[in-house]
């Protein structure tokens, strides 16, 4: 189990003289902080002060070990120079051991691998010792109970995943009646059939305009049934992309009316930046 570094052995009550004493010296970590540093991207918020304390030194060791002279290493350098070996050769018992050395040696030097979508053991295994052991990273910063974390997806991105996203974020959204985080989803710049561009505050504008129109959306439910996208990797990382599929529920006028929409719906989306967005939906009920 990870150790939290915020964790206290003594749980008892600071004495008057000890509290006001860590408090002094809180302002006084504070203060160096930010005439070495710059200060900090953030606030220990209303924290007790043993445990501000705690957390004030720990900012300092980072700054300090960040700022610091050391150059990217690769992660296999990093881990000590350790060898595997290819899973393809392996039976199951000998891939587990080896499996379950690999992830020991990752978990000792507070290294996390995550990937977003489900893969099975042996197709890990060998994304780690192939190509993210060569990845150079700064592990010149390690302090206790730090994490090195990766993501699979940002080595590899999985537009058919990023879209689907997207797509979750634009019904929720919908359900919701709300423009809030149009940003996340939306494009800049709304293409319309017509070819007039309309820009994505007007668009909200729209958007909310219909929401306020009605009480609720109940009963909300959709479905995908088809996500294609095509990339220009000439032009940067861009593509272009769709999800269509079909979309039903009631919506509540403010009179209590209930009022049955059902039918399909298609969003188009543009890769920018590693980003997809949306900058043209078919929606039923719009």
């Amino acid at each position: 189990m990870e150790e939290n570094i915020f964790s206290q052995e003594n749980e008892e009550p600071l004495n008057p003289e000890r509290e006001e004493q860590l408090q002094v010296e809180n302002e006084l970590l504070k203060l160096k902080i930010q005439a070495q540093f710059g200060g900090m991207s953030g606030s220990s918020g209303d924290l007790p002060p043993e445990i501000e304390n705690e957390f004030l030194k720990h900012v300092m060791a980072f700054e300090q070990q960040f700022n610091g002279e050391h150059k990217p290493v690769k992660m296999v350098s990093f881990l000590g120079n350790p060898v595997f070996r290819q899973p393809e050769g392996l039976g199951d018992r000998e891939f587990k051991l080896e499996s379950k050395k690999l992830t020991d040696l990752l978990y000792e030097k507070g290294i996390s691998v995550d990937f977003l979508r489900d893969r099975d053991d042996r197709f890990q295994y060998k994304f780690i010792t192939e190509e993210l052991f060569e990845h150079e990273s700064d592990f010149g910063v390690n302090l206790q109970g730090m994490m090195h974390c990766f993501i699979y997806e940002e080595f590899h991105p999985d537009h058919e995943m990023d879209i689907e996203d997207r797509t979750r974020d634009f019904m929720h959204a919908w359900l919701q009646r709300t423009t809030e985080y149009a940003n996340h989803y939306l494009a800049k710049a709304f293409i319309q059939p017509n070819g007039k561009v309309c820009l994505l505050e007007q668009l909200t504008l729209r958007l909310q305009q219909l929401f306020d129109s009605y009480k609720a959306f109940e009963n909300f439910d959709y479905k995908i049934f088809e996500i294609k996208f095509q990339l220009h990797p000439d032009q940067e990382p861009r593509g272009l992309g769709h999800a269509e599929g079909i979309v039903k529920y009631d919506a509540i006028l403010e009179n209590g009316e209930r009022k049955s929409v059902e039918g399909p719906f298609k969003l188009y989306l543009v890769l920018e930046h590693d980003w997809w967005s949306i900058f043209y939906f078919v929606m039923e009920g719009f």
